[in-house]
């Protein structure tokens, strides 16, 4: 149908073209660079299948908004997890999202190749770089650099929150954060619940080993170069049911890897689509006849 469509504008296109018509065509190099560049992203993200299998309570509907997932983990702090009575196991890794939030957006001000890339940031003392440089600082000890999406100091911190989150890489991050996050939060109130169905005498670690909601018990992963990994999760082995879990995991990495090689055969089509398209013949820096 779209090539029908060409088909009838074809002259209307050609008068476009030759109406000396300079923007709009640096307009369309510009998406279609924009295009490539998308691509690229996602490419990213698909080059390797991580299949994770989990038993969990519930399946909730609840969809990804970046902005609110930001804001929840830029919430976590000592006085947060009091306050939301995170359970004592758990603590750390809460604490483990925040940092890592942190460490991305410290990665990007210290790349030159990002745009936002602040030179000041690698010659700061050590001191405001531990993030980068001591894996064991704690992040109570650390000076934020995010831009604060609750209790923002002028308008210019909250676009500079919304830019980062038109960022690409960072929401490959955040999503996962938020993942991680969600498990965490499910996992604390069954904790909870478990914990008060028990008598006080219980201790604490055996009522951690009771709650089995929200582990990860096996994880495969395929890699472009041809790397499979294998992980299982040490209590699958005193699983009631651990061949059913193992067989759900074979058939869902099974039907995963069918649906990431027909992923990559799609993008690689796409790519393919767009450099072949006459459209675009005329803006490609190898084909234009501009010198």
């Amino acid at each position: 149908m779209a090539v029908t469509i060409q088909n009838r504008k074809r002259t209307e296109a050609t008068e476009i073209v030759n109406l000396d018509s300079k923007p709009v065509i640096s307009n369309v190099g510009q998406s279609f660079r924009d295009f490539v560049q998308s691509l690229g992203d996602v490419l990213i993200d698909i080059t390797a299948l991580e299949v994770n299998t989990m038993i969990v309570e519930q399946i909730t509907g609840e969809k990804f908004i970046a902005w609110e997932a930001y804001r929840d983990i830029y919430s976590v702090s000592t006085a947060y997890l009091e306050q939301e009575k995170v359970h004592q196991s758990l603590c750390d890794q809460y604490m483990g999202l925040r940092k890592n939030l942190e460490l991305e957006y410290t990665l990007m001000l210290s790349d030159p190749t990002s745009e936002f890339y602040d030179p000041n940031v690698l010659n700061a003392v050590s001191n405001d770089n531990q993030i980068l440089t001591d894996s064991t600082v704690e992040m109570g000890e650390i000076q934020t650099r995010l831009p604060d999406p609750i209790r923002p100091t002028n308008p210019e911190e909250i676009l500079r929150a919304k830019k980062l989150l038109n960022n690409c890489h960072f929401l490959r991050s955040l999503r996962k954060m938020s993942e991680l996050k969600a498990a965490l939060d499910h996992r604390n109130k069954a904790l909870h619940k478990k914990q008060s169905e028990q008598p006080e005498f219980v201790p604490t670690e055996v009522i951690q080993k009771a709650v089995k909601t929200d582990i990860i018990y096996a994880q495969t992963i395929v890699q472009l170069d041809g790397d499979v990994i294998n992980r299982y999760s040490q209590e699958i082995f005193d699983h009631p049911h651990r061949e059913m879990i193992l067989q759900l995991h074979r058939e869902g990495v099974t039907s995963g890897e069918r649906q990431w090689r027909g992923l990559l055969q799609f993008i690689i089509n796409l790519v393919q689509a767009s450099l072949n398209s006459r459209s675009f013949q005329g803006i490609l820096p190898w084909n234009s006849s501009d010198k």
